[in-house]
């Protein structure tokens, strides 16, 4: 690939990046949290049950930090610790009903925020980018 357009695709995905971010941010009335916040309630879901260590893996961070982002979701009792049936040293993370009520609150406004952004795009348009994405995802 040219130089060229390697900084021309750098400076864009830069762009492009900072502006989703601004557009799927989740400051909004309805949740007063974070995009990380969001995004460990939409794994812990996914996993139905999960501990610090999958946490703090899944996500690249210390262990300690994924502690200290547990305890700002359970302060809003969005979260709840269970202690492990098989193993009563593990604290298992799981997802209360508020918390399950949320999410599926911010997950749509997440889609509708996307279907707005995306709105500028054809429906062919919106496949090779997908198809891209996938793509750039499975080598990644």
């Amino acid at each position: 690939m040219k130089e060229d357009t390697t900084n021309e695709l750098l400076e864009i995905l830069f762009k492009i990046s900072r502006r989703m971010k601004e557009e799927m941010s989740y400051t909004c009335n309805l949740t007063f949290l974070s995009v990380l916040q969001i995004q460990t309630l939409i794994f812990i879901n996914q996993s139905q049950k999960v501990s610090m260590g999958d946490i703090a893996g899944y996500f690249g961070i210390e262990l300690s930090s994924a502690t200290s982002l547990i305890n700002k979701l359970s302060k809003k009792k969005l979260i709840k610790r269970d202690e492990d049936q098989q193993d009563r040293r593990l604290v298992m993370i799981v997802l209360t009903n508020e918390g399950k009520k949320l999410l599926e609150r911010a997950i749509l406004e997440r889609k509708k925020k996307l279907e707005k952004t995306l709105s500028y795009l054809s429906a062919k348009e919106k496949n090779e980018l997908l198809t891209i994405f996938k793509t750039l995802n499975s080598k990644l």
